[in-house]
C-alpha cells in the first residue's frame, strides 16, 4: 500500500482539503516541523514545549505528528496521533494520521480501520473518505468509489471525480477512468492527473484524444516530462513527425526530474528517421541499444531500425551488420524475419553501383533464402515463389536465359491447387502465365505452347490484348 502514487494524491489533495487552524497553532506546526528538521540533538525536547501551547488543539498536535512523519519517524509521529486524538476524539485529524502511518509501514489493513474512526468521529471531514477510498483503490475499487460518492452527499463541491478517476486506473479499469476523467474540466487536473488521463487515453489506441489532453498539459506544465513523452508518442502514432521531434527535445532538453526510457529514444528516433534525419536518428537509436539497462528485446528491436536506415543510405555493410544483431536477438525465426534478409540482398542486387559480381553474389543469397522460406515455412511458400521468379529480371532484364521459368511454374501449379482464388491470387497466376507466353514465343519459339498459356489467360481475363494476339498466330 505504501506506493509513490499514494503518497503524491495524498499531498496534492491535502491543498484542496487542509484543515483550517489558527495562526498560532499553525506557527506552532511550522516551528516544531523546523525543529524536527534541524535534526538537533535536543530536537524532540523542543518539539514537546511547542505542543503544551497547543496541546488542546487536535489538528494541530496532528499537524506536529505529520512532521515527524515526513521525517518517517514513525514512532513519534504516533505518538502525537494520539495525543491528536487525546486532545478530541471526535477531530478526524488524529486517525488519519495514524491511518497514514500504517500506510507508510505497509498495513493497508490497519489503515483502512484508522480512515472508518476517522469518518465515525466526523463525519463531515473529507480527509478520512479520501484516504479510505485511494488506500482501497486496488482491492475494492467499487467500495472506493461507493465511499466517495457518500463524500459527495457530504461536501458536493468536493473533487470526487477526479479522486474516482484516479482510483479506477490504478485499479486498472481504463473505461471508468477515462468516463469519470471526461467529467472533470482540465484546468482541475494536475500535472500527473492529466499524464495518467492522457495516458491511459493512448494505452486505449485513443491517439487523437490523448494528444488533446497532453497537449494542454504542455501548455500548462511545460517542463512536466510525463506530459512531454505522451506528446510524442501520441504524435508518432498519428505519424506527425515534425511535432514529435519537437517534443522530444523538449523531453531530453527541457523537462524536469525525467528517468529517460528505452521507448523514449525509439520513438523520437523514429521520428526522426521517418523525416530522413538519418545521422541524428542513428545516433538516438544508438543510445538504446549501447545502454545495457534497457531490456535486451527493446535494443533488439532498434537493430532492425538501424539497419533499415543503413539501407536507404546504400550502406548494405552496416545495414547487414545490424539486421544480423537484430536476427540473433530473436527468440523465435518467422518467415517475416527471415524475408527481410532476402530482401536487404535483393536491395544490393539493385544497386545502381553494384558490379556484376555483386549482383549475382546478392540475388544467390536471396534466393537461397527465399528457397528456406519456401521450406521451412509452406504457408509462405506462394509469396517466396513470386519473389525468387522476379530475381531472375535483376541480372537478365529479359530473362533471355528462361531463369524465372521454373519459379513461374512452380507458381501456377500453388495457385491453381488453392481452393479459392482472391485478387492478389489472379494477379500472380495472370503474370505467370503471361511470362511464359513470351517465354514460348520469344526465348523457345514454341509457338503451339506460347497459344496454350495464351488460352488458359484468356479464361480468367478475357480482354487480354497480349493473349488475343498470340492465340491467332499461325
Amino acid at each position: 500500500m505504501k506506493t509513490a502514487k499514494y503518497i503524491i494524491i495524498g499531498a496534492m489533495m491535502t491543498v484542496i482539503s487542509a484543515p483550517v487552524m489558527a495562526q498560532d497553532a499553525t506557527s506552532a506546526v511550522e516551528q516544531a516541523t523546523q525543529i524536527i528538521k534541524s535534526q538537533a540533538a535536543d530536537k524532540d525536547k523542543q518539539v514537546t514545549a511547542v505542543f503544551k501551547t497547543v496541546k488542546k488543539d487536535a489538528k494541530a498536535v496532528a499537524g506536529i505528528g505529520r512532521a515527524y512523519l515526513d521525517a518517517k519517524d514513525y514512532d513519534n509521529a504516533d505518538k502525537y496521533a494520539d495525543l491528536a486524538i487525546k486532545a478530541n476524539k471526535n477531530c478526524a485529524a488524529g486517525y488519519v494520521l495514524k491511518g497514514d502511518i500504517c500506510v507508510m509501514k505497509d498495513d493497508g489493513g490497519a489503515a483502512s480501520s484508522w480512515f472508518e474512526q476517522a469518518n465515525y468521529f466526523e463525519p463531515s471531514d473529507p480527509e478520512g473518505y479520501r484516504r479510505y477510498a485511494q488506500i482501497n483503490s486496488k482491492s475494492d475499487p467499487e467500495g472506493s468509489i461507493a465511499k466517495l460518492e457518500k463524500l459527495r452527499s457530504i461536501d458536493p463541491s468536493y473533487p470526487v471525480d477526479l479522486i474516482a478517476a484516479e482510483i479506477q486506473s490504478k485499479a486498472g479499469n481504463a473505461d471508468a477512468a477515462l468516463e469519470y476523467y471526461s467529467k472533470v474540466s482540465l484546468d482541475k487536473m494536475e500535472n500527473y492527473q492529466l499524464a495518467d488521463y492522457a495516458s491511459t487515453l493512448f494505452l486505449k489506441n485513443k491517439y487523437d484524444e490523448s494528444l488533446k489532453v497532453s497537449s494542454f498539459g504542455n501548455n500548462k506544465f511545460p517542463r512536466y516530462g510525463s506530459l512531454n513523452r505522451l506528446s510524442l508518442f501520441n504524435n508518432v502514432n498519428l505519424e506527425k513527425y515534425e511535432d514529435a521531434i519537437k517534443f522530444g527535445e523538449r523531453l531530453f532538453n527541457a523537462s524536469d526530474d525525467v528517468k529517460y526510457t528505452a521507448l523514449d529514444y525509439i520513438n523520437y528516433g523514429t521520428a526522426l528517421q521517418k523525416l530522413k534525419k538519418n545521422d541524428e536518428a542513428i545516433a538516438t537509436f544508438e543510445k538504446v541499444v549501447n545502454n545495457r539497462s534497457f531490456e535486451m528485446s527493446q535494443r533488439t528491436a532498434v537493430y532492425k531500425n538501424l539497419s533499415d536506415i543503413y539501407k536507404s543510405m546504400s550502406d548494405y555493410t552496416k545495414a547487414l551488420e545490424y539486421y544480423e544483431k537484430y536476427v540473433k536477438g530473436q527468440t523465435q525465426m518467422t518467415a517475416n524475419i527471415k524475408n527481410g534478409y532476402a530482401l536487404l540482398y535483393r536491395a544490393m542486387a539493385l544497386e545502381e553501383s553494384a558490379t556484376p559480381e555483386q549482383k549475382q553474389e546478392a540475388v544467390a543469397k536471396a534466393d537461397n533464402i527465399f528457397a528456406e522460406i519456401a521450406k521451412e515455412f509452406p504457408a509462405f511458400e506462394q509469396s517466396v515463389t513470386a519473389q525468387r521468379a522476379k530475381l531472375a529480371f535483376i541480372l537478365d532484364p529479359e530473362d533471355k536465359a528462361g531463369a524465372a521459368k521454373q519459379h513461374y511454374d512452380k507458381l501456377i501449379e500453388i495457385i491453381n491447387g488453392l481452393d479459392s482464388k482472391d485478387a492478389s491470387d489472379t494477379k500472380q497466376l495472370k503474370e505467370a502465365l503471361s511470362y511464359n507466353i513470351v517465354y514460348f514465343v520469344k526465348v523457345n519459339e514454341d509457338i503451339a505452347k506460347a497459344k496454350e498459356y495464351a488460352a488458359k489467360l484468356l479464361e480468367i481475363d478475357p480482354e487480354n490484348a497480349m493473349a488475343k494476339q498470340v492465340s491467332e498466330l499461325q
